[in-house]
């Protein structure tokens, strides 16, 4: 991996658990963990005196993390950035970089207002983003792929075939479909089949043609695995990289949610280092 896991940290237990995600994730891949809090956009308009307490709260919590992955082996640091949250994680990340935020574990009704901000970040970085629920993924096994359409296929089965070699475990992937007379030979879901065997030849792989409403569809999938991964909902940089499937996907989310962007799909954007207000280093 050339980028590093900058985690989105507020102290909550959500974000605990980005934080273990990205833990084990860049020990697997040897790769450095950037904890990042967002102050309160508002922090400045209440007073200088505010703001400061604002920015102290935020390295404190900050340290509180650093403190526990002292003797991890692992490259971290920690910075503090000035929000909003999804504007201030998009002008600190590089396409390389992989950014995991936590969300509660909610249903639809809920859903909008507790789950809106891990949308947010999706629909604005511009680097892959890993949304992570507050479930227990210690007895979870395998990886499911959503693919929708052509052009995408290809690199979305990559992207979990990846995912699935790395963890020794089998990928499923899904594609659902209205009621059609289209050959399973010729849907999209073939392409990705085919992607994900001539990169991993000996991955054991797994399709599935549902009827259902795709959200349901790769949720129900997903119940009982390790990751869904899924591509944005346009590679159009015109249009919003969140579509309706994806959207609905991440306010119900019920494993972590991996949204594939291939890097060499984006521009750089400025790193970390510009962004930083307080920087610290561990390991």
């Amino acid at each position: 991996m050339d980028g590093r896991y900058i985690v989105g940290v507020d102290g909550s237990s959500p974000s605990d658990a980005a934080v273990a995600w990205a833990v084990q994730r860049a020990r697997r891949d040897g790769a450095p963990i950037v904890l990042a809090h967002v102050r309160d956009p508002e922090a400045g308009m209440m007073g200088e005196d505010f703001a400061r307490d604002e920015e102290r709260r935020g390295t404190d919590i900050l340290r509180g993390v650093l403190d526990g992955l002292v003797g991890s082996g692992l490259a971290v640091s920690m910075v503090v950035l000035d929000g909003p949250l999804p504007w201030a994680l998009a002008q600190a990340v590089t396409v390389h970089d992989v950014v995991v935020v936590g969300t509660h574990k909610i249903g639809f009704l809920h859903g909008r207002v507790l789950g809106s901000r891990s949308v947010q970040v999706a629909a604005t970085v511009p680097c892959t983003v890993t949304v992570v629920p507050e479930v227990d993924l210690r007895f979870r096994r395998g990886v499911v792929a959503g693919i929708d359409r052509e052009e995408t296929a290809a690199a979305i089965a990559r992207a979990a075939a990846a995912e699935a070699d790395a963890r020794g475990e089998e990928l499923v992937i899904v594609q659902s479909v209205r009621k059609t007379r289209i050959p399973r030979s010729e849907l999209p879901l073939a392409t990705a089949v085919a992607a994900a065997r001539a990169a991993y030849p000996s991955l054991q792989i797994r399709s599935r043609v549902s009827e259902r409403p795709p959200a349901e569809a790769l949720l129900d999938a997903a119940r009982d695995k390790a990751l869904l991964v899924l591509g944005p909902g346009s590679t159009d940089a015109a249009r919003s990289p969140i579509g309706s499937v994806l959207h609905d996907v991440l306010l119900n989310v019920n494993a972590p949610v991996l949204v594939a962007r291939p890097a060499d799909a984006r521009q750089l954007v400025g790193p970390v280092a510009s962004s930083t207000r307080r920087t610290e280093t561990s390991g």
